[in-house]
């Protein structure tokens, strides 16, 4: 039996366009002028999938999502819309919206939101309300697990940002975990790992015999990704190119690997994630603004550990070993007044290593380092940098102070800095420091 779909939208020759596409594409379409014209055709009959406008008379998409929320809370609505106003689509979303496309929207990326929607109506189970992976009570992470759940329960693209540390790929894999694509594949790539040459053969994949080397048919993280989600670490990484290769993926939802004959549909959802703030890599030349734009449908962005430092008893707790004689309150106390710059992965760290020198003892302050147990900061590399400078200039002399304590060492003053040693190696070219 085919999928049935309403579509509510006031535009004559707009509503003519997705019933013929859809009708092509075999679904039994029925359309609908504005949304109370909708709601009276919901009330006649069940429909698998919504499709409605923003701005129509009598009743507006905005009012039949809410309804919808009500009273049909398990049938998929995807906005069509001329707007390109980020608010519209938030709130569009919060009102339950799972997508959203602009007009005119082409009919591969029809296709590919309609797949994914029907797809992930399919394996949706109960509705999560909770988020127990990420752990805290501050105000910072309650709005943090409501933005999660919020894109869990959507089908739009997802951008997390926040500082190196801070958890990106936790969240991202949460939104994964707790969305209909669970039962789906998520695929985790860091950008600036990816060789410029082999970039198509990474992400689309290649046939045996390609190029010399290729040996093997391989799939490509696209199409490993097929019917769930890929995270991209350090999106900006990538060079503009191939962000523009990315992009036309996200539109039209096809992919065609190096050697092939023919292009194949993959329906993949893009939670991406990066540590700068977008409007500086969009001014240098970092990030393409209409890639940032197509991926922000939610964004999320994670609080450094300065700004929820009340989470911090609780964090210890889990990541401390369960059963374990717990940190005594001076220990906590410190590890709460410590300059912890690597965030949330640093705190781990100093956890599990100072669990590790108290053995079965409960920890106390002398368990942790010198610097933390002081109630400073990190050492030499924080004690070398001095107030008053831009964050871009405390980084550079952080990175620089590392590797003149490491002796050059890249690998030693990455751990020093709490960063894995692509994310330094980009950091050096970027400030043009010299070894």
């Amino acid at each position: 039996m085919s999928d049935s779909i309403l579509v509510a939208e006031d535009e004559p020759s707009s509503a003519e366009y997705l019933r013929v596409l859809l009708e092509g594409r075999g679904h039994e379409v029925r359309l609908a002028a504005n949304g109370l014209e909708a709601l009276l055709a919901l009330e006649s009959r069940p429909f698998d999938l919504v499709i409605t406008d923003l701005r129509m008379p009598s009743m507006d998409g905005f009012e039949l999502l809410s309804h919808l929320a009500q009273r049909w809370p398990d049938l998929p609505a995807i906005v069509l819309t001329a707007n390109e106003d980020v608010e519209d689509v938030v709130e569009a979303v919060r009102l339950g919206a799972i997508n959203y496309l602009l007009k005119p929207a082409t009919p591969a990326s029809v296709g590919s939101a309609i797949d994914r929607a029907l797809l992930t109506r399919k394996r949706s189970s109960v509705a999560q309300t909770t988020v127990p992976e990420l752990v805290g009570t501050s105000r910072a992470m309650i709005e943090v697990r409501h933005r999660v759940l919020m894109a869990a329960r959507s089908d739009v693209h997802v951008l997390v940002t926040g500082a190196t540390g801070t958890g990106k790929e936790l969240v991202s894999r949460a939104i994964h975990k707790h969305s209909g694509l669970a039962s789906g594949p998520f695929v985790a790539h860091n950008c600036a790992l990816s060789p410029s040459d082999l970039f198509e053969s990474e992400f689309f994949g290649h046939r045996r015999g390609a190029f010399t080397g290729a040996d093997r048919d391989r799939r490509g993280l696209l199409r490993e990704a097929h019917e769930g989600v890929l995270f991209l670490d350090e999106l900006e990484t990538l060079d503009l190119g191939f962000q523009a290769k990315l992009l036309r993926v996200i539109d039209d939802g096809e992919v065609r690997a190096v050697g092939a004959e023919k292009a194949e549909r993959v329906s993949v959802r893009f939670v991406a994630a990066t540590n700068r703030e977008a409007r500086t890599m969009i001014e240098e030349g970092s990030l393409r603004e209409d890639l940032y734009y197509r991926l922000r449908g939610i964004e999320i962005r994670l609080p450094t550990l300065a700004e929820r430092r009340e989470d911090i008893p609780l964090l210890i707790g889990h990541f401390d070993k369960p059963g374990s004689a717990g940190f005594t309150p001076e220990a906590i106390e410190a590890l709460c007044r410590a300059d912890l710059p690597g965030n949330v992965r640093q705190l781990r760290n100093l956890v599990q290593g100072a669990r590790a020198a108290a053995g079965d003892t409960q920890v106390g302050v002398r368990h942790l380092p010198l610097e933390v147990a002081r109630g400073g900061a990190r050492g030499p590399v924080s004690d070398a940098v001095p107030r008053g400078l831009s964050l871009r200039e405390i980084e550079r002399r952080a990175i620089v102070q590392a590797l003149e304590d490491c002796q050059g060492n890249r690998t030693q003053a990455a751990k020093v800095l709490d960063i894995d040693r692509s994310t330094l190696r980009r950091k050096i070219q970027e400030y043009g420091i010299e070894d």
